[in-house]
């Protein structure tokens, strides 16, 4: 998050506007977008939800209409009188006894088949039957070893059994009462296709259902969907309700419990359909943000642009505006007031370069009237004259070198001089401090005489050579102490430098030498001329380290002009 915020303010001003503006029409967009997905789902869950529930409500009503059907079938049989009045007769051989169920008891049980083709058969359990007659009158006892058996309910009441395998079927019963004791059993076998058909028939396009009885146990289940959205439990009512989109309804007669259920995931694919076919004019609108966004941005920042990249150019050393407006609001103002900063500031800038140029030339003038040439050059002279006739060479070696060295400083009150010059300057200066250091140091001196031509400030080396000598060759122990002047060029530039091999200083020091907290003049001097003359393009850098001895570097433009 920290980068992300980073790289913002780092962003242009325009491209920030732009962010904004598309972010106050983006956002609004992706809610109302994010609103209309959520009421779009649950619009799309509640009608998913009403259909399933219809389709249920339709099929559980066709099984309960036909489970009303075979009850009364049921309760016909079992108050039929002629029924009764067979189980109840007192046969004098069976031969009566095979008649009267042939004429009377077949009939009434298959009957209901013919008008009924998911009844599988009718059967009647009986006490009074000793001999079975087909699958339609067995003995009670016959009835104990079928598996409903053991769930007939003392209620009398018509009861439901499913069995569900190899042979599935469904079996509706309930009991005979004569009195007290049990006389008969009534057992109806249903097709279970047939009887659940209704609920089954809606089990396509990848819906499942389930159906429990009373007691929980599962009657039927089943389900039409692709392999990714098949349950791992179709027979757990707790874990379709968990996982998928359902509806429940109870069946009042048999007790039984119906429930069909859908993947969540198509009722959400539904709605993201629906979504895609938006995307595009939601894409749209967000690339005519953006365009808006831009040319707006672009609109109003346009003038901060350009005054930044006009102060940018004054950073540089160009000092004039050329941004404006006639607007009136904030940008206008500013680039007007800033218009009329530069101009004041320009006004300040040349009145105190000017007062310091005439300053500078004031006192280089003025040192330079306090002597006279002729009268010191000719007592010069006769100093050397006498030396040579007393034979004292040193002292004319140091009377010609401080001949040479005033001759070059004071350039007939030139400030500006040759690097030949300046170069001799330099060497009659060294003569005469090598003597009176009774040439405890040497000299390597490493001169391009390609650049003997070239313009520069006089006395530039001069105060260099001796700061180095006595800050850094005559503070130091070495035995090898040694001055190095070297004075070269590149297609641009005149670089000169002066280094010692003393004992140096520490680098932030040494970088002090060049600013006002200095309290030396020399160095610092020879900066402010070079900055003064040249502006940027010269400079004066130093490079130190104890120990190791002192470096001072400068850099001169070849084709600059001075500046006034």
């Amino acid at each position: 998050m920290k980068k992300l915020l980073r790289i913002f303010k780092n962003l242009k001003f325009r491209y920030k506007l732009t962010l904004l503006i598309l972010a106050a029409g983006v956002i609004p967009v992706f809610i109302i977008v994010a609103y209309t997905q959520h009421g779009m789902m649950s619009l799309l869950r509640e009608n998913e939800l009403d259909n399933m529930q219809k389709s249920l409500d339709q099929s559980v009503e066709a099984i309960e209409n036909q489970e009303q059907i075979y009850e009364n079938l049921v309760n016909y049989l079992s108050y039929s009188q002629d029924l009764r009045a067979v189980l109840s007769i007192q046969a004098e051989s069976d031969y009566e006894t095979y008649l009267k169920y042939v004429n009377v008891v077949d009939p009434l049980l298959q009957m209901p088949q013919l008008y009924h083709r998911e009844i599988k058969g009718i059967t009647l359990y009986s006490e009074n039957i000793s001999v079975a007659h087909g699958d339609m009158l067995l003995p009670l006892e016959r009835a104990e070893g079928e598996p409903w058996y053991k769930d007939l309910g003392d209620d009398g009441l018509m009861q439901w059994s499913v069995t569900r395998g190899s042979s599935q079927e469904i079996t509706a019963f309930r009991k005979f009462y004569d009195g007290d004791e049990i006389s008969a059993v009534l057992a109806m076998t249903l097709d279970y296709t047939s009887v659940l058909a209704p609920f089954s028939n809606q089990l396509l396009d990848n819906t499942g259902g389930i159906v429990l009885d009373a007691k929980g146990s599962v009657v039927y289940a089943s389900y039409s969907m692709d392999e990714k959205y098949r349950p791992k439990d179709s027979e757990s009512l707790g874990y379709i309700m968990k996982n998928y989109t359902y509806s429940v309804r109870d069946m009042d007669g048999t007790g039984w419990r119906f429930c069909i259920y859908r993947p969540t995931q198509i009722i959400t694919n539904s709605a993201n359909s629906i979504m895609m076919r938006n995307v595009p004019l939601v894409v749209l609108c967000v690339i005519l943000l953006v365009i808006v966004g831009y040319v707006f941005s672009s609109t109003m920042v346009t003038g901060l642009e350009r005054l930044t990249e006009n102060m940018n150019q004054i950073h540089l050393g160009f000092r004039k505006v050329t941004v404006s407006s006639d607007s009136n609001d904030e940008v206008g103002v500013l680039i007007r007031s800033f218009r009329r900063m530069m101009d004041e500031m320009n006004r300040l800038i040349s009145e105190v370069y000017e007062a310091k140029i005439k300053l500078q030339n004031s006192e280089m003038k003025a040192l330079q009237a306090q002597i006279n040439p002729h009268f010191l050059y000719n007592s010069l002279s006769i100093i050397n004259w006498k030396a040579i006739e007393a034979g004292e060479e040193d002292i004319s070696k140091v009377t010609l070198a401080l001949s040479t060295y005033y001759r070059t400083s004071l350039n007939r009150g030139e400030t500006m001089t040759t690097v030949e010059s300046e170069v001799n300057n330099i060497r009659a200066y060294l003569k005469i401090q090598l003597i009176m250091h009774d040439y405890s140091f040497n000299v390597d001196e490493q001169y391009d005489k390609d650049t003997a031509a070239i313009e520069i400030p006089k006395l530039i080396l001069q105060p260099l050579v001796e700061n180095s000598i006595d800050h850094g060759i005559d503070m130091s122990d070495q035995p090898d102490r040694t001055l190095k002047i070297v004075v070269s060029q590149d297609e641009k530039y005149l670089f000169m430098s002066v280094s010692d091999n003393g004992v140096g200083m520490e680098q932030e020091k040494a970088e002090q030498i060049v600013t006002y907290q200095s309290s030396g003049y020399g160095v610092r001097n020879v900066s402010e001329r070079i900055q003064v003359l040249y502006g940027e393009e010269g400079g004066v850098s130093v490079q130190s380290s104890p120990g190791k001895g002192t470096k001072v570097m400068i850099r001169i433009p070849k084709k600059a002009g001075k500046k006034a």
